[in-house]
């Protein structure tokens, strides 16, 4: 058994509660807001918080912030958090 008493790993058997960098919060914080907003937003809501007068510009935008929802969340927090340590400035 690999596993420390009462301590749970993930499948690649990296613990849980391992510690967290910068990037990685940085990364949850995001996909966790962004997510939370598109939960909670409709189209008028989408126009009233980004300042749209809705017409067929914000329409454009909202189906744009639709495709980026659906394709944000085709990359778990660990492959994006590659992509921000690799293009962030070090």
């Amino acid at each position: 058994m690999t596993e420390t008493p009462g301590q749970y790993n993930k499948d690649d058997g990296t613990p849980f509660n391992k510690p967290i960098s910068s990037a990685e919060r940085t990364t949850l914080d995001f996909v966790t807001a962004i997510n939370s907003f598109h939960w909670k937003t409709d189209y008028f809501k989408f126009c009233e918080v980004l300042g749209f007068t809705p017409d067929n510009y914000a329409e454009e935008k909202y189906s744009q912030f639709q495709e980026l929802i659906s394709n944000l969340n085709q990359f778990d927090v660990d492959l994006l958090t590659k992509m921000i340590e690799s293009g962030g400035s070090k």
